[in-house]
């Protein structure tokens, strides 16, 4: 535990920081202006223009905590209990996966499908997590019908409530173990499902991390969901329509044996920020004696 001084914001950043520092944390003064910022409820440019205002005890008794959180190991959004994605805040805590940069690739390859076809209207976001997918689709295109399932319980409360909060309801929230309980068809399937080996995910738990074990387990190779998932999405996608899902950067050759496999076709990658190959998709193929049209 530390205990922090400051009679002003400036030297009660300092000292966040320092403490943040001294033990090991990446991005000391960045978190400790994200904390100072949420313990005053105001913005980073009106805490830069307050520098020399006095801090009063109770702002300085919220840093102190929240530091202190932080040096427990707790991400900031935890602790701030909202994470940004998409240029939106969404509610996060415990019981569901900080949303990650790299998985707006799966949104823009996603919008990207959306675009090109003005027929792809029913979308679903499987492992939704959060719902910050799904929710985000609902609103860059209203259009869509939209729905989003889950096999955690939990996970589907921050769901609902980021669903109520930011997209009015617009999207239908089901329980599901992957597709299992998830009715009809759609024209495009897309999902951040667990992916880590089970390997990385006994050291990640070992060493404290905070996330939820059930949005991380991927199986031994970390292909697990990925295999239910793609054999699965036969069964609910139309001819002709898409399955699109995050994966590990390094697991682009099995993604592909994977898809293969189930009989998903055109199989392709996209790259996140950082150049490597984050998002996997693939299409059912008609076939000449499969009379379904999809999207029904």
């Amino acid at each position: 535990m530390v205990s922090l001084e400051g009679r002003t914001i400036r030297a009660a950043l300092r000292s966040a920081s320092a403490a943040l520092h001294r033990n090991g944390i990446e991005t000391p003064w960045l978190d400790s202006v994200v904390l100072l910022c949420h313990a005053l409820q105001i913005s980073k440019e009106r805490l830069f223009a307050r520098l020399d205002d006095p801090l009063h005890a109770s702002p300085l008794h919220s840093l102190t905590d929240a530091v202190n959180r932080r040096l427990a190991g707790e991400p900031v959004s935890y602790i701030r209990g909202i994470k940004e994605f998409y240029g939106r805040e969404f509610s996060v805590d415990r019981r569901v996966m900080v949303p990650r940069p790299e998985t707006e690739t799966l949104v823009e390859t996603a919008l990207e499908l959306i675009d090109a076809d003005p027929t792809i209207t029913r979308v679903h976001d499987c492992c939704s997590g959060s719902g910050c997918v799904a929710v985000t689709l609902a609103l860059e295109r209203p259009q869509l019908q939209l729905s989003a399932s889950d096999v955690s319980q939990a996970a589907l409360e921050v769901c609902s409530a980021n669903v109520r909060h930011l997209a009015a309801g617009s999207v239908e929230v089901y329980h599901s173990d992957l597709l299992q309980s998830v009715p009809g068809r759609f024209d495009l399937i897309v999902a951040n499902p667990p992916y880590v080996t089970d390997d990385e995910v006994d050291s990640m738990l070992r060493s404290g991390w905070p996330e939820p074990e059930v949005s991380l387990a991927g199986g031994p190779d970390g292909l697990r969901l990925i295999r239910r998932l793609a054999a699965e999405s036969i069964d609910h996608l139309g001819m002709n329509r898409y399955l699109v899902l995050e994966g590990a950067f390094d697991q682009r050759a099995s993604v592909f044996n994977v898809f293969h496999h189930s009989g998903l076709r055109d199989v392709d990658s996209r790259a996140d920020l950082g150049g490597r190959d984050r998002v996997y998709l693939g299409r059912r193929i008609a076939k000449e004696d499969d009379s379904d049209t999809g999207g029904v």
